[in-house]
């Protein structure tokens, strides 16, 4: 992973069209915020410094969470330009019983938000406020989404589910990832997706 230099215009692009900012959010933004450039198949970490965390946001590229269960890779989050990628602050003390990690499907570019700024953008500028409730709103949705996903009992209304959600997303995943992320195997996703182009050759 390696910084490349960002004028913030990506963010305030992407938070105005949430709540209009103020000049002086825009101002800093553009001095507090940074690009990272990531190759494929790369896991991300926040900084070099890992005791700050941090969020990304995607400008370009595609992200998979996972977890490690027992030896096992799980997919657990996939998603794409325009969305968040890390770890959100628990305010509680406990610690999550797995450790999400967060790995590059294509050659990405993400825009770096560390916490130490939102903290002061929240402590400063009482709009960003609004703007939380609004991303937090979006994350949640997302969120709702994948849980229900992962409740359809049947593997191929699964399937299905993610396909009509996500229509450009499901060419450019690896087929292993998607397959955990959809909780079934390899060979029944591959028999799904083979009935799905007979179905539209039909």
């Amino acid at each position: 992973m390696s910084s490349v230099k960002d004028d913030g215009e990506h963010l305030i692009q992407f938070l105005n069209s949430l709540h209009p900012l103020s000049k002086q959010i825009i101002t800093l933004a553009r001095k507090e915020t940074y690009q990272v450039v990531v190759k494929k198949n790369e896991v991300v970490n926040c900084t070099d410094n890992e005791e700050e965390d941090c969020v990304f946001i995607i400008l370009k590229g595609l992200f998979r969470g996972f977890i490690v269960d027992e030896g096992k890779d799980i997919t657990t989050l996939i998603t794409d330009e325009n969305h968040i990628v890390g770890h959100v602050r628990n305010p509680n003390t406990l610690k999550p019983l797995y450790h999400e990690k967060f790995q590059a499907l294509e050659d990405s570019e993400l825009l770096v938000l560390r916490y130490s700024f939102i903290d002061h953008l929240y402590a400063k500028f009482p709009e960003m406020n609004i703007l939380a409730r609004k991303l937090l709103a979006l994350q949640f949705n997302l969120s709702q989404e994948r849980a229900i996903l992962s409740r359809i009992p049947s593997a191929e209304a699964r399937y299905n589910q993610f396909r009509a959600g996500n229509p450009t997303l499901k060419n450019r995943i690896p087929i292993k990832f998607l397959a955990t992320y959809l909780g079934m195997r390899i060979e029944t996703l591959s028999r799904i997706r083979k009935k799905e182009k007979l179905g539209s050759a039909a």
